[in-house]
This record gives structure tokens, C-alpha cells and sequence, in this order.
């Protein structure tokens, strides 16, 4: 990575204090906290909340970033790998043309605001943080900040789950079954949020990293997804987790890995995977399937190429399915993006992840094409279930964006003998 010859300024000072590495943790964990219902008993009053609290945190994630760029004038911003990020502009672009034939104008403008607000907080975060990385000795990686924000997370859901259970625990199957997320949080939404904390964790541990802290994230992120019984966010940790051992190479630690895989997997089947032994709810993902027949069989040939309008997949508020529940969304981010786009979106979107992961296979940071794999484990598993990278406006969407841009990003010009960037520069050593 190209440095400057000028030695840093005496205002580089600032940059070694704590509250920067704090803001920044803060600024992340409370950006995650924002998609949650902090009110169940108030629709106006969360959606108060969650409104002023998204802007003011990308108000405050643009001066982090203002601040940082004062003090380092020297340093600038060189841009590449612009393919993804310009097909994800062209799909809000085309969403942004539904208002024009969507059933719903107020919802579709409401989700695509929402959206958009979320990729202009993560360009300003990915900037400050790129930044800080570049310029201070204290290395603050992505996987540092989230770690910790997802450890806090956890651990707060862990404490509401002990004093105010009722809110904390979302009963199904008749009451017989009790997932954590309860009316805050989709309990499948949380357990990809928990593994997202492991793949960070896991990350900071092959790297070397505080073992104590990030064992203590590994733990209470394994914790919360146990308790959220999600099927599909327990495959993503699977999978994840036999990706990482893969990767160490280590095969004294595969073999106790799959051994007691072996132990434990018969005793996940019976509590989280066959619910009550109901073996049929798993052959149709919980409904899932017949439901999605009916919306590719009637819903999507009555508007084939340019569908409903953004985040509409049905001409009133609910698909009443012929087979299934009724439902506002999808519960699959690629069926969601063929009904509400139709054809010609759900085109742009597959252009859109096939430049992505395009992009992450020729990248020759290995260090980000390490984590940008990882990341993407439980987010695109999660896609296939619940709301997704092109669903409904959720974190999964926020974490998307900065993978992108996490390849946009570069760093020239940093002081000599500062840090090397982390995870946005793709040329970092």
C-alpha cells in the first residue's frame, strides 16, 4: 500500500485515544440494534425510534468520518471493483421507477428510503473506519468492532431472556417450543446475527488475536443461537465452522471436531431440527415451500417483468396463498426480488451477486477474501428463509452493503509507519 513520505502531524494525537476504537464499536452495535422492535406494545413509538436513531447514526458515522479526514489531509481515498456496487445502485434505481406501478406507493418509498439510508451509513462507516485503520497504531478491524458489538448484543438478549422472559421468548408449535427473539427480533434474523459474532470470533482467534475476549463472543454467540433454534442459521454454523477447520488444516482438530459433531448433532436433530418430532414441517421448511409454489404459480405471472413495485409482492397488503399462510413477504430474498421487480430485477440482482462474488475470487487480499467468505455463509442461508439482502429492509441488507464495499474502499497516502488497512484495502500485505 502506497504511504507518504511527510511524517504525521501532531494532530495524529487524537487518534491514539480509546473513545475513537469506543465510537466506533458503539457506533456499529447500535446501527445493529436499530432493526429491532425496542417497543412491542408501540408501533408509533418504534417507529419513531428506529427512524431517528438510523439517522443520527449515519449522521454521526459522516462526521467520525469528516473528523478523521480533517486531522489527515494527506491521506485520500482511491476507488476500484465499482461493477458491484454500480448494479446495486441500478437495483435501488429500478425500485425507486416502481413507485411508478407499485400497489402500494407509501410502503414500497418507506423500504426503499430505508434501504438506501442503510448503504449511505455504510459508505460513511466503511470510510471512518478505512481510515482510522490506516492512520492509528491501534488497528481497529472490522472484525474487532463487530465482535464486540455482537458480544454486547448477546449479552443483553441473554440478561432480557432471565429478568422479562415473556418479551425475550416467541412461543410456537402451541406454546411447546420457546425461540429467544421473541416480539424484538425474528429468532431466525437473530441467529444469523449470532453467527456472524462466531465468524468474527473465529477470525480474531486464527489471526492470533485476544483468545479471552473472543472466546467469550464464540460462547455467548453460540449461546443465542442455541436458543433461538433456528435450522437454518444452526446450518450456517455448521458450515461455517467446517469451513474455518478446513482452513487451519489442522487434522488432529477436524477429528475431535467431527467427532464430537457426532456426539452432539443426534441431540440438535431432536430439539431444534425435527421440532416435536414433526418431520413433515422440515420436509416443507415450516410451510415455506408450498407457499412459495403458489407465489411463482399465481402471484408471479400476473406482472412476469417489472412485478408489484419495491418490496410488493401482492396487489393488497398480504399473498393469501392457495396452500399456505398468508403473508406480507417472502420469506426468500430471490423469490421476493422476482415479485416485486419481476424478471427484470430479479436479472439485475443475479448480475449483482455473481460481480460480487466475482470479485471476492479474484481478490488478492487473501485476509479479505478469507472474512468476505465467512460473512457470507449465513447472510446468503439466511436469504434463502427469511427476509434477505433484497427483502425487506433488515441488517442482513446493512452487512450485504459493507461487504461490497469493503472491495470499493482503498486507502493512499497514509502516514509512514501507521497501521495497514485491515479489511478494506485489497491490496493490503
Amino acid at each position: 500500500m502506497p504511504t507518504a513520505t511527510a511524517t504525521a502531524p501532531a494532530t495524529d494525537a487524537p487518534f491514539r485515544r480509546q473513545w475513537i476504537l469506543v465510537a466506533l464499536v458503539v457506533l456499529l452495535g447500535l446501527r445493529i440494534a436499530s432493526y429491532f422492535t425496542l417497543f412491542p406494545n408501540s408501533v408509533a413509538m418504534t417507529q419513531l425510534v428506529k427512524t431517528a436513531g438510523r439517522l443520527a447514526l449515519t449522521g454521526s458515522a459522516f462526521l467520525l468520518f469528516k473528523y478523521l479526514q480533517g486531522h489527515f489531509r494527506q491521506v485520500r481515498f482511491e476507488y476500484g471493483n465499482l461493477t458491484p456496487l454500480l448494479l446495486y445502485l441500478g437495483y435501488l434505481f429500478l425500485g425507486l421507477l416502481s413507485f411508478l406501478w407499485s400497489t402500494k406507493v407509501s410502503y414500497s418509498a418507506l423500504q426503499w428510503a430505508m434501504v438506501t439510508e442503510a448503504l449511505v451509513f455504510a459508505w460513511f462507516y466503511t470510510h471512518a473506519l478505512a481510515l482510522y485503520n490506516a492512520v492509528s497504531n491501534h488497528h481497529v478491524r472490522f472484525t474487532f468492532a463487530f465482535g464486540r458489538a455482537t458480544l454486547f448484543i448477546c449479552l443483553a438478549f441473554i440478561l432480557g431472556l432471565l429478568f422479562d422472559p415473556d418479551t425475550y421468548y416467541r412461543q410456537t408449535h402451541g406454546g411447546e417450543v420457546s425461540r429467544l427473539g421473541g416480539f424484538i427480533i425474528n429468532p431466525n434474523e437473530l441467529g444469523m446475527l449470532a453467527v456472524l459474532g462466531c465468524t468474527m470470533a473465529y477470525y480474531e482467534l486464527l489471526e492470533g488475536r485476544s483468545k479471552l475476549v473472543n472466546v467469550l463472543v464464540l460462547l455467548a454467540s453460540v449461546a443465542v443461537l442455541l436458543l433461538t433454534q433456528s435450522r437454518s442459521s444452526l446450518g450456517a454454523f455448521l458450515l461455517l465452522t467446517g469451513f474455518v477447520l478446513l482452513r487451519t488444516g489442522n487434522m488432529r482438530l477436524i477429528f475431535f471436531a467431527l467427532v464430537g459433531a457426532g456426539l452432539v448433532l443426534p441431540v440438535l436433530v431432536q430439539t431444534i431440527i425435527v421440532k416435536q418430532g414433526d418431520l413433515e414441517e422440515v420436509m416443507s421448511m415450516t410451510g415455506r415451500l408450498p407457499f412459495w409454489k403458489d407465489l411463482i404459480t399465481d402471484g408471479f405471472p400476473a406482472r412476469p417483468l417489472l412485478g408489484y413495485g419495491f418490496m410488493r409482492i401482492a396487489p393488497d397488503d398480504y399473498f393469501d396463498s392457495i396452500h399456505s399462510y398468508a403473508a406480507k413477504m417472502t420469506h426468500n430474498t430471490f423469490v421476493q426480488v422476482l415479485l416485486n421487480l419481476g424478471l427484470v430485477g430479479a436479472f439485475i440482482c443475479l448480475l449483482q451477486m455473481a460481480a460480487t462474488f466475482f470479485t471476492i475470487a479474484r481478490c488478492e487480499d487473501k485476509r479479505l477474501k478469507w472474512l468476505a467468505s465467512m460473512m457470507l455463509i449465513p447472510v446468503i442461508i439466511n436469504s434463502f428463509t427469511e427476509f434477505g439482502i433484497f427483502g425487506e429492509s433488515n441488517y442482513g441488507i446493512q452487512f450485504y452493503q459493507l461487504i461490497i464495499l469493503f472491495f470499493v474502499v482503498k486507502v493512499v497516502g497514509a502516514p509512514k509507519g501507521s497501521g495497514q488497512l485491515h479489511f478494506t484495502n485489497q491490496h493490503a500485505t
